[in-house]
């Protein structure tokens, strides 16, 4: 049986903003947000070695990191991460004495590859432009849409947990994320793996905006984050220009060719999306 031994006092991180800011960032601030009790730590005793184990459970289905106060970091997976052992007898616990953690969304990029080409969020053959979103006070990009548009994943991913009906937020393989806004419906829900130029949901009169970021190294020290901690990036996209980066309020055609779909996937995953195409035909 797990038994709950000791409780840490938790310190959720949230984006920095100041009150105007608040006012028109709501979206991407409760995007960022992450839900309670997403990250739990606990005392359970080994069944079979009848020691103690300290692990920390991942209830999200992307990775995180956690900043112990006088520790160190861990990178968290979804599910348990075992972090400490007692074996049975054994004195000395770095743990016992209670202390506080933060903990951020996300892990640290080791390939970014800002080159990376990406699909743009509308059908295969339509035309749209983007615009910078002034309701956020970080980089998103408003793409122009009808209301009801199918919005189409822009990335392979796994659905996180967290933001509202109105919001999906998408962790990519090579630890970035897409946070796709404004949504009038959506039709995926966390834990989902979704396809680039897949659906994801449909655009609001608003069209659809899009924030690409990551946790960003570079913004911590002593393993602790000062102010802010992700950094924002504008994709380069696949269009009938080729791979471009947009230019602001120019019109784009989209162009979502199985090169695309299949550049993340394993050479098994190909095969058996290509097959399934054929089937289709």
């Amino acid at each position: 049986m797990k038994r709950l031994l000791s409780v840490l006092f938790v310190v959720v991180v949230l984006p920095m903003m100041t009150v105007t800011s608040v006012i028109l960032a709501q979206s991407l601030r409760s995007l960022l947000r992450a839900p309670f009790n997403i990250v739990e730590s606990k005392w359970e005793i080994n069944e079979n070695t009848g020691g103690k184990e300290f692990s920390y459970y991942n209830n999200d289905y992307c990775d995180y990191y956690l900043f112990r106060l006088n520790d160190k970091s861990y990178k968290l997976r979804p599910g348990k991460n075992l972090v400490f052992t007692i074996k049975k007898g054994e004195s000395g616990n770095l743990f016992k004495i209670p202390s506080s953690y933060k903990f951020f969304r996300g892990s640290f990029p080791k390939d970014f590859n800002i080159a990376f080409p990406y699909a743009l969020p509308v059908k295969d053959g339509s035309r749209t432009a983007w615009k910078t979103d002034k309701r956020e006070s970080l980089k998103t990009l408003n793409f122009y849409m009808h209301s009801g548009d199918t919005v189409y994943a822009t990335r392979s991913g796994i659905v996180c947990q967290g933001g509202t009906e109105n919001q999906v937020l998408i962790y990519h393989s090579d630890h970035t994320f897409a946070g796709y806004m404004m949504l009038q419906k959506r039709f995926v829900e966390p834990g989902f793996e979704v396809r680039t130029g897949e659906p994801l949901g449909l655009a609001s009169k608003n069209g659809v905006s899009i924030s690409f970021f990551f946790l960003d190294e570079n913004k911590f020290e002593h393993g602790d984050a000062v102010g802010y901690a992700y950094s924002h990036f504008v994709p380069v996209f696949r269009t009938n220009e080729g791979d471009v980066r947009l230019k602001e309020s120019k019109m784009y055609q989209a162009v979502i060719d199985d090169a695309l779909i299949m550049q993340e996937m394993s050479k098994r995953e190909q095969k058996r999306y290509l097959k399934s195409k054929k089937r289709e035909k």
